[in-house]
C-alpha cells in the first residue's frame, strides 16, 4: 500500500521539522540521504517503508536550500525573526516553498492550503493565518 498525498506531506514535514531541530547550526543544514529519513519516518507514522520521487525531491531541496529559503522569507517577516517561528511552521513554511518552486509547479493556492490544514492540525490556529499571509506574500 501507498501514501497518499496528505500523508507524503505528513512526512515530508516531519523529516524536515527533525532535521532543523537537529542538525540547524546558523544558517546551515547537515543534508543526510533523503531517502533514509523519509522511510525511517514514513515506517514510523504509518507502518510504510516509501519514498517516492516527490518525497525525495521535495526533502532534498528543502533542506539543500534552506539558506536560501530562509532568506527569501526574511524580508517579509517584519517585526518577527525566523528562528522565533516555531520550528513545525519553519518546517511547513520550508516544504511548502521547495514543492512549489523547485519540485513541481502546482496551483499557488492549493499548496498554501494544504500548509494552512497541516499547520491548523500539527502547530494551532493562530499560527495557520500567519503562515497563510507569509506564504501567500511570498509565493507568487
Amino acid at each position: 500500500m501507498s501514501l497518499n498525498r496528505y500523508q507524503e506531506h505528513v512526512v515530508i514535514m516531519t523529516v524536515i521539522y527533525n532535521e532543523l531541530t537537529d542538525y540547524l547550526y546558523g544558517d546551515r543544514i547537515n543534508v543526510r540521504d533523503a531517502e533514509e529519513l523519509i522511510k525511517g519516518t514514513a515506517l514510523s507514522l504509518y507502518d510504510e517503508e516509501v519514498a517516492t520521487d516527490y518525497m525525495k525531491n521535495t526533502v532534498f531541496c528543502s533542506l539543500s536550500k534552506y539558506g536560501e529559503i530562509v532568506r527569501v522569507f526574511t524580508p517579509h517577516l517584519k517585526s518577527w525573526r525566523w528562528e522565533r517561528i516555531p520550528a513545525l511552521s519553519r518546517a511547513i513554511i520550508i516544504m511548502t516553498y521547495s514543492h512549489y518552486y523547485y519540485v513541481e509547479k502546482v496551483n499557488r493556492n492549493i499548496v498554501i492550503d494544504v500548509a494552512v490544514n497541516l499547520t491548523k492540525t500539527y502547530v494551532d490556529e493562530k499560527q495557520a493565518g500567519f503562515v497563510n499571509a507569509l506564504l501567500d506574500e511570498v509565493i507568487k
